[in-house]
């Protein structure tokens, strides 16, 4: 079912209130560390939970799994609205994706993230694309980076031990995914809060 959403909090309910975060969340000024992201549907949720990580790694917590699209950065009020208005009438048509392989980035040797990487597709071109060109359009700044699809499992600290080989995936996993979200971030001592803006249904292509 399509959930068209512009205020939901997206978190772990274990993490306390922050009052820095809310005011950052509600200034005047707009909404800070934007992001548009797919969501997996609940069986990949789960799935990709499953997959080990070193235990150096911080888990990312289940609810927030997501493959991120492209980052964007602050957005006054003004312009969240005028791209919130943008993505509404939208559908996004996406085949199931097959997870290929588990990468630690940026290498094992001094890693930052474990990630399950997915197989580029024309469906993940066309998405790329399209976001890149809603981005010009709207006047908002482009991701520089090249799209690799990817899930972030775990991130380590900056000062974490070599993670050696990453595990193997036992199984064939396909990823699902069942909207599109714009999401707003902020920072707490225990990691982001997540915060949907809005969503545009995911298709099957």
């Amino acid at each position: 079912m399509h959930r068209h959403h512009r205020s939901t909090e997206h978190r772990n309910d274990a993490v306390p209130e922050n009052p820095a975060g809310a005011a950052q969340r509600n200034s005047p000024q707009g909404w800070q560390r934007c992001f548009i992201a797919l969501e997996p549907d609940a069986a990949t949720r789960d799935a990709l939970a499953a997959v080990p990580v070193p235990a150096a790694a911080r888990r990312v917590p289940h609810n927030q799994l997501h493959l991120t699209v492209t980052f964007i950065g602050a957005l006054t009020h003004e312009l969240g609205a005028t791209l919130i208005d943008a993505l509404a009438p939208q559908t996004i048509p996406l085949k199931p994706a097959p997870v290929t392989r588990i990468e630690h980035w940026p290498r094992a040797s001094h890693p930052r993230l474990t990630v399950a990487m997915l197989a580029m597709s024309d469906e993940f071109v066309a998405l790329d694309w399209r976001v890149r060109t809603l981005m010009i359009d709207l006047g908002l700044p482009v991701d520089a980076r090249a799209f690799r699809p990817h899930v972030t499992l775990g991130r380590f600290r900056r000062d974490a031990p070599a993670a050696g080989h990453a595990p193997e995936l036992t199984d064939h996993l396909l990823a699902r995914f069942e909207s599109l979200t714009l999401y707003s971030s902020t920072l707490a001592r225990t990691g982001a809060r997540y915060r949907a803006l809005t969503s545009v249904p995911v298709i099957d292509a």
